[in-house]
Order: C-alpha cells, then sequence, then structure tokens
C-alpha cells in the first residue's frame, strides 16, 4: 500500500476543510466496503464503528463549511479514488488485511490533520477539530 503524504505542519482553514472533508469522504467508503466484504466479524464490527465517526465528521464539516463559505470536494480526488477502487477488488481475508494494514495508517493521518486543525485561529475550525479528534482518538485504542 502507498504512504500517504503527511500533512503540512501549518495549515489554513480552507486547506484544512478540505483536506478533513477528503478523509472522512474516504473512510466513509472503506468502511461501507469493510461492511460488505470483509471476511471476519470483529473487522465487520469496526469498521461500523469507524463509519459512524467519520460519517459524524463529514456531516460536521459540511455544516461549518457552508457557515463559513469554505470549498469542499464533492467528490475523491485522483489519489484517494485510486485507493478506494483498489481495495473494492479485494474481499474476503485480502481485504480484512489490506483493509486492516490500511486503516491503522490512514487513522493517524487523520489524527494528525485534526490536531494541527486544532491549532486554527478560527474558533469554530478549530472546534470542529476538537471533536473530530476526540472521536478519533476515542476509536485509536480500537485500531
Amino acid at each position: 500500500m502507498r504512504r500517504q503524504e503527511p500533512v503540512p505542519e501549518s495549515i489554513g482553514p480552507e486547506t484544512f476543510i478540505a483536506s478533513a472533508a477528503l478523509e472522512c469522504m474516504t473512510d466513509v467508503q472503506l468502511g461501507r466496503l469493510a461492511m460488505d466484504r470483509g471476511g471476519a466479524e470483529s473487522l465487520r464490527h469496526f469498521a461500523h464503528a469507524m463509519l459512524d465517526v467519520y460519517e459524524k465528521g463529514t456531516a460536521d464539516i459540511a455544516r461549518i463549511a457552508a457557515r463559513k463559505g469554505l470549498p469542499i470536494p464533492e467528490s475523491l480526488d485522483a489519489e484517494h479514488q485510486q485507493f478506494v477502487e483498489q481495495m473494492r477488488e479485494k474481499s474476503g481475508p485480502d481485504f480484512d488485511l489490506a483493509y486492516t494494514d490500511g486503516i491503522i495508517q490512514r487513522h493517524e493521518n487523520a489524527i494528525m490533520l485534526f490536531k494541527r486543525g486544532q491549532r486554527i485561529k478560527d474558533p469554530e475550525i478549530s472546534a470542529l477539530a476538537s471533536r473530530t479528534l476526540s472521536m478519533l482518538e476515542d476509536r485509536k485504542s480500537v485500531v
């Protein structure tokens, strides 16, 4: 699996919102795939919990972006879409292994992104980052 690019140390509101939306949208799609293609019941249960986190994050991001007039992606970019398509080709134990390996790295990158989002000077956006980070860190022990 290809390693995701690191999140810049300093990030502005527009970049944060767009990046956070892409990450949440990707992980929602991956979670749905895991629910359909995962072989292990424990993996499907985990994916369901992650879906909840990322669906809430996506809705929160969209609400704040609309209020702030910040653009959010309507669909995945090529890199994220390619990863989802690669996962779509797998099933059973192959899917389980690829999903488990991928979600660990993706989850760590998401935590880093939302930690950096907390530093944004806009109180509404930093609060969004804090709320989502809290949900992600609650799930970190499961990852």
